[in-house]
């Protein structure tokens, strides 16, 4: 299912899953049938309707702004952020790629928990100005919204790995060992277990066992959280060996030497007549005054009508380079991968002063983490 975006914050935009509905939802009948009835004296139905529907509108938006904070110091460390998304466990920031220090991931990952907590105790602040009273409408939903914000954030810092904690632990070890992916595999491996531990705790509490206060309804959350941090855990262990396999080589190691160029006045059907059958992820770069001009690739070659072939000139329909991303050949493969895959292009050019050495193409790319043995 296609998330729809919602606005955007900083620039970072704001997306919705559709299944977030389906939590919402849930969380305002819970809080409109049962936590208000009993906390809300004399209040009528509709009361506890509105309270819900808008204590779980300042609750989410919380849970944006805890996601915020991860997004604006991943910002200020130079790493792109493509969103902010409220999905069906909460929500997620899209970070492109892990920070490059510890010091740097430390504050990324305490930097939500901290606004959830900033967020709690603005709301225990609001109620205390209001009189401190436990039976107000608006006393009653800062109290509730406050709480599950401190819950938050403390549930974020436990120590499981991708979590916030887990970020925080695994901060700490590379700090510790100066090893990244050392302290990747440990706190990967970690956040599984804690994982297999949340479904299993889920698993007794549905078949009846008291397992502290989890009733039926929590142990089966417990398992789908669980099974949803031991995927994330799982792919994020995935992940670590995929860049440690990538931080081996350089663009200038994976490129195609001496790729086609050729001059932007010849026409495309000269370009892709005959070519395009036999290559169909063909691709020519295009040079002006001997510096790199644009791209042109078979799905541009492909929009330009089959009888205009003749008459449009390859600088005509290309890409040109001003929209184009390029890759120098010490520049790490890791980065290239994240860049190419963000951009959704299939090739980019490695230029050294403006003229096309080489290019790479994803193909290449996951030709090695196929002999790796990870794809």
């Amino acid at each position: 299912m296609r998330t729809i975006q919602v606005g955007s914050l900083f620039g970072i935009p704001v997306l919705v899953h559709p299944a977030w509905f389906a939590l919402f939802a849930l969380t305002t009948l819970i809080l409109a049938t049962d936590v208000y009835p009993s906390t809300i004296e004399g209040g009528s139905p509709a009361v506890h309707i509105a309270l819900a529907a808008a204590s779980s509108v300042l609750f989410f938006a919380s849970i944006i702004l805890h996601e915020l904070a991860h997004s604006l110091v991943a910002r200020a460390y130079r790493i792109p952020v493509r969103s902010i998304t409220l999905f069906l466990f909460g929500g997620v920031a899209q970070i492109t790629r892990d920070a490059a220090r510890p010091t740097a991931e430390l504050l990324m990952s305490l930097a939500g928990p901290l606004m959830s907590f900033a967020v709690a105790g603005a709301c225990i602040a609001g109620w205390w100005a209001l009189g401190g009273g436990s039976s107000e409408p608006q006393q009653v939903m800062l109290l509730w919204v406050g709480a599950m914000n401190g819950l938050l954030g403390a549930f974020n810092l436990l120590p499981a790995f991708p979590m916030d904690g887990g970020r925080v632990f695994r901060s700490l070890l590379w700090l510790i060992t100066g090893s990244y992916y050392r302290a990747s595999m440990v706190a990967g491996w970690t956040g599984r277990l804690f994982a297999w531990a949340m479904m299993a705790l889920g698993a007794l509490a549905l078949v009846g066992y008291d397992v502290w206060v989890i009733d039926r309804f929590g142990g089966a959350w417990f398992i789908l959280v669980g099974l949803f941090l031991e995927g994330a855990a799982r792919q994020a262990l995935l992940y670590t060996r995929l860049m440690e396999t990538l931080g081996r080589y350089r663009a200038g190691d994976l490129m195609v030497p001496d790729p086609p160029v050729v001059d932007g006045q010849m026409s495309v059907g000269a370009l892709a007549r005959g070519a395009l059958e036999l290559n169909p992820r063909l691709c020519y770069f295009i040079e002006e005054e001997g510096r790199l001009a644009g791209i042109l690739g078979a799905h541009q070659m492909q929009e330009v009508p089959e009888p205009l072939w003749d008459m449009t000139p390859a600088a005509r329909a290309m890409v040109p380079s001003a929209r184009l991303r390029a890759a120098n050949p010490g520049q790490p493969i890791a980065d290239v991968m994240v860049e190419m895959e963000s951009a959704g292009l299939m090739h980019m050019p490695v230029v050294t002063d403006g003229r096309v050495v080489g290019v790479i193409s994803l193909d290449r790319i996951f030709g090695v983490l196929r002999q790796a043995g990870i794809l």
